[in-house]
């Protein structure tokens, strides 16, 4: 079922000030981002350059979060190659005990899912 504009217009309108103006319009459709600017407009009731601020802000911070969660899981991954590659590689070019290639495995396992689930 496709969404027409009016059908948004009409959301918008029935809407109060503060739900529309709590809309972000980065993750609107360009044709929703311009029906809410022109229902506040027709209300008169244009964001604050602090509003602007503030949605900004709080972007800029969950492009942080993601980056850092994104670094977080390419770690946890490598970790996890590190212990595959103890297991299966390392013990044909080194000679180590077989209780010492187990302990490096668990250590990059425990590692990996420690970064993984670590919060930010």
């Amino acid at each position: 079922m496709k969404i027409t504009a009016a059908q948004i217009a009409e959301r918008y309108a029935s809407m109060t000030d503060e739900e529309l103006q709590s809309l972000d319009p980065g993750k609107l459709t360009p044709e929703a981002a311009t029906l809410r600017a022109e229902e506040l407009a027709r209300r008169g009731a244009v964001e604050s350059p602090a509003m602007e601020e503030e949605r900004a802000r709080r972007e800029r911070e969950t492009e942080k979060r993601l980056a850092r969660s994104v670094a977080r899981r390419r770690l946890a991954v490598a970790l996890a190659v590190a212990a595959l590659l103890t297991e299966l590689a390392l013990p044909r070019v080194v000679e180590l005990p077989r209780a010492a290639t187990g302990a490096l495995v668990a250590a990059f396992c425990v590692l990996a899912i420690y970064v993984w689930r670590r919060r930010a």
